[in-house]
């Protein structure tokens, strides 16, 4: 496995020393494995963004006019449906 080697500051590092218990490399690891992960599915989107998403108000009014809205509803009702025949068990 190959080592990378992470410069912190002396104030991080004496932060880092009073939790002991923690394996700081395996920390690095999950973060960078979670941040590849996002950037290789840009159209992902995790359960907290969502969220945070939802909460905002204009959320639905950002750019979108009200004929487009109902084209967008359209268009996926129509897939739903053709996933639903495309599906069926005979």
């Amino acid at each position: 496995m190959p080592n990378i080697t992470f410069s912190v500051s002396e104030e991080l590092f004496e932060r880092m020393k009073k939790f002991p218990e923690i394996k700081w490399s395996t920390l690095y690891r999950e973060i960078i494995g979670r941040y590849l992960e996002k950037l290789e599915m840009p159209n992902k989107i995790s359960i907290t963004e969502l969220k945070e998403k939802l909460n905002k108000k204009d959320i639905f009014t950002e750019d979108i006019s009200f004929n487009k809205a109902i084209e967008t509803y359209k268009k996926m009702r129509e897939l739903k449906w053709e996933r639903a025949y495309s599906t069926r068990i005979d």
